[in-house]
């Protein structure tokens, strides 16, 4: 049985042991009904199913972390958020909307999609902040470039350094903030710190709690960082195989109070495989 879950849920396992909810949903960004994917694949094998039935809500203001083993689904997940990935069954509402009657473009500026690993162009960082789709009606000025970079804990005077002087860490922040210019409602986050190294997730993770705070952003990110989890806050959902086997409120909660012990694990930083075997990583 596969979870159909919404916005400030009122939890309760299921005989299958997934978790459902009934609670009405309050003021939701993204609203996703009954989302399932099917890759076609050639040859004598048949179809692959990647997302089965996935549903829940996303507040505005709020955060959603997607978690769960490699290949269980999450970042196709999040690109169908933004019509990246285009789903076999199922919507997408964005604001109410049905996305496919929404402007890709349009959809990807309001719900803009940091990838796992930073793109900057040969130039300065000026020249990579003002690089924007033909279609994009934004003609930034100097203070906003300095302000942007100032948001995601980076120097204005970064604006005349070559992009390929900045360390991965910089770069996975400044792609942040050219996704600030155009006043996006949401951050689509693809395992944003799984290529840097302590200090420098330490560093992103406060700038994204900091936008949150300080903008009203809507952060749904993919992460294997239990400790992005637990700061980010808002609301857990973790994908086996395509489907919903979990979905918890963070914001206040203890971890002896997780029912399920999938999350659990999860939190505690063990990995998990597909057949949901818990292994701890070894350092």
């Amino acid at each position: 049985m596969t979870a159909h879950v919404r916005s400030s849920p009122e939890l309760a396992p299921s005989a299958a042991g997934p978790y459902s909810s009934k609670s009405p949903r309050t003021d939701p960004l993204f609203e996703v009904d009954g989302l399932s994917v099917v890759y076609p694949r050639r040859g004598s094998q048949g179809p692959i199913p990647v997302l089965e039935e996935v549903s829940f809500a996303v507040e505005r203001g709020s955060s959603l972390t997607l978690v769960g083993s490699s290949g269980s689904g999450k970042s196709t997940l999040l690109r169908c958020l933004n019509r990246l990935e285009e789903p076999t069954r199922g919507a997408v509402r964005f604001r109410g909307r049905d996305i496919r009657s929404i402007d890709p473009r349009e959809l990807r500026q309001r719900a803009a999609l940091v990838m796992q690993t930073p793109v900057l162009f040969d130039g300065t960082i000026r020249d990579n902040l003002r690089l924007r789709p033909s279609a994009t009606h934004v003609d930034p000025t100097e203070a906003s470039l300095a302000d942007a970079l100032i948001e995601v804990g980076l120097s204005a005077d970064l604006l005349d350094r070559r992009a390929e002087t900045l360390s991965v860490g910089e770069k996975q922040r400044v792609t942040i903030a050219r996704a600030l210019l155009t006043n996006p409602d949401a951050l689509l986050l693809d395992e944003p710190t799984s290529a840097l190294d302590p200090p420098n997730i330490a560093l992103l993770t406060e700038a994204i709690l900091r936008l949150r705070q300080t903008r009203a952003l809507t952060i749904v990110a993919v992460t294997h960082q239990p400790d992005l989890v637990w700061k980010l806050g808002g609301a857990l959902l973790f994908l086996v195989r395509g489907k919903v086997h979990a979905y918890t409120r963070m914001d206040g909660v203890l971890p002896s109070t997780i029912a399920d012990p999938h999350v659990q694990a999860f939190l505690r930083g063990e990995s998990i495989s597909p057949l949901g075997k818990r292994d701890r990583e070894r350092p």
